[in-house]
């Protein structure tokens, strides 16, 4: 699949028709992107949609002197329809507010990393038959259990090529392709009558490192260890952090926290702390945009400036290059662009995140940490998310147990975690080398002394 029309060409004739139509300073972009997808979704247990499809578009930006903005996009790609954008785009930007925080789009970049594994031609030329092979692996094994009630999940494939043009003379393309796998059971005891839910997943760029067999079979073991909770008294003890509760409690708060525009704006609870040393030794955390073959890796951003890698915390400090930026954030600050330009697609305008955001694991086993707990929490999901602007969090323990002179008991039932963030990064006290990687994110296990437990037991 390429591009049936010349965009170059097309690029060339906005960037100079712009410049042509208004006697202003002005900055511009055009962005074009196609796609190719195959989606199929589980709904109790057995397919109910599945589709095949392509998408297109084009976008283009124009922002004056000012800082004011103008944007545009279309699904047609036709000299006739980005001329119309332009126009469109042109008279936006006239009745936009001024920003004067804007300071200038990307320039030419002489060299770009050279980071393998980001396309699959198989992937690329998926039919949706050999699809549906996976999504038969979740049904099968979770039909053949005994305890296994029901099952939801979903399979996406994706292939994309993106071409991106500005004004300051930036021009680059490039393709890559991923897949992803999803398991969310629900088992019974057929005994108590209790039920409850297991979820695993897996993103990959290439289709031969997924699992099938292991993601169903761990959402289902994750069920079962759920069944049967217990209530628990109050507590102050250890907590050992899953790869997944590490996500949910250090990962994604982290990577909200230092989104350019969240810390601008004065809405992170790491306002002000820069510089200084907020976790223990065992903390640390980086922003890898450059892994050979990773989900979250690219070779250019969505605005076209190159990925690369960021350290965040090195050994429990936070450090003062440690924030994520478009080129908008990091004009306001007077810093370079750190490549964390990201578009959902063409008919967004770039925002901020995260490419393989990491924490670093240790060099001891998961055992080791569990045994060293006389009493203490295995905590694994929580359906709430930390305060990031104060970095309060106080959450219900969907998935967790009872940890007893190192080994995993009871599930956990109406069980409560109160902390705050910052307290939780300093009383981290053991980091697993074991890790799971989910999508663009890397994790450990992580273990936190100290943690305050509200259970159901007076």
């Amino acid at each position: 699949m390429e591009y049936d029309y010349d965009i170059y060409y097309l690029a060339n004739f906005v960037l100079e028709l712009i410049e042509q139509r208004t006697n202003e300073f002005i900055r511009s972009e055009v962005f074009f992107e196609k796609n190719k997808y195959i989606s199929i979704d589980i709904e109790e247990n057995s397919v109910k949609n599945s589709e095949v499809g392509e998408d297109h578009g084009v976008s283009i930006r124009v922002i004056n002197k000012d800082g004011a903005l103008g944007f545009a996009f279309s699904n047609t790609i036709e000299k006739k329809k980005v001329e119309e954008l332009c126009n469109s785009a042109l008279k936006m930007m006239k009745v936009s507010t001024p920003d004067p925080d804007f300071h200038d789009l990307p320039s030419v970049y002489q060299n770009y990393p050279e980071v393998k594994g980001l396309f699959d031609t198989n992937l690329k030329d998926l039919q949706i038959e050999d699809s549906l092979s996976y999504i038969n692996t979740l049904i099968e094994v979770c039909e053949q259990d005994d305890k296994a009630i029901s099952q939801s999940g979903s399979f996406l494939s994706y292939y994309s090529k993106t071409n991106i043009f500005n004004s300051n003379g930036l021009e680059i393309s490039g393709k890559e392709t991923s897949c992803s796998l999803s398991s969310h059971i629900i088992v019974k005891d057929k005994v108590s009558n209790e039920t409850s839910f297991g979820y695993e997943w897996q993103s990959e760029r290439t289709l031969k490192k997924i699992n099938a067999f292991e993601i169903v079979q761990t959402a289902l073991e994750e069920a079962k260890r759920n069944l049967n909770r217990k209530k628990i008294r109050n507590m102050k003890v250890p907590i050992v952090l899953t790869p997944k509760g590490t996500l949910q409690l250090i990962l994604r708060p982290i990577a909200s926290a230092i989104n350019g525009e969240t810390f601008q704006y004065k809405r992170s609870f790491l306002v002000d702390k820069r510089d200084e040393i907020l976790g223990s030794e065992y903390m640390t955390i980086e922003d890898n945009g450059i892994i050979d073959g990773a989900v979250g890796s690219a070779i250019f951003d969505g605005e076209g400036v190159p990925c690369k890698n960021k350290k965040i915390f090195e050994k429990g400090k936070f450090l003062k290059s440690g924030l994520l930026h478009n080129s908008y954030t990091a004009g306001k600050e007077g810093v370079e662009s750190t490549g964390n330009a990201s578009r959902s697609s063409y008919s967004s305008i770039p925002s901020i995140s995260t490419t393989n955001f990491i924490f670093q694991n240790g060099d001891i086993s998961i055992e080791e940490i569990r045994e060293d707990v006389k009493e203490g929490i295995l905590f694994d999901y929580t359906g709430d998310s930390p305060n990031i602007s104060t970095g309060d969090f106080s959450g219900l323990i969907l998935h967790g147990n009872l940890i007893l002179n190192g080994e995993i008991k009871d599930p956990l039932n109406e069980t409560m975690v109160g902390i705050n963030l910052l307290d939780l990064f300093k009383n981290i006290d053991a980091v697993s080398r074991e890790f799971k990687t989910y999508g663009s994110l890397k994790a450990p296990y992580v273990r936190v002394k100290d943690v305050q437990i509200i259970g159901a037991v007076s």
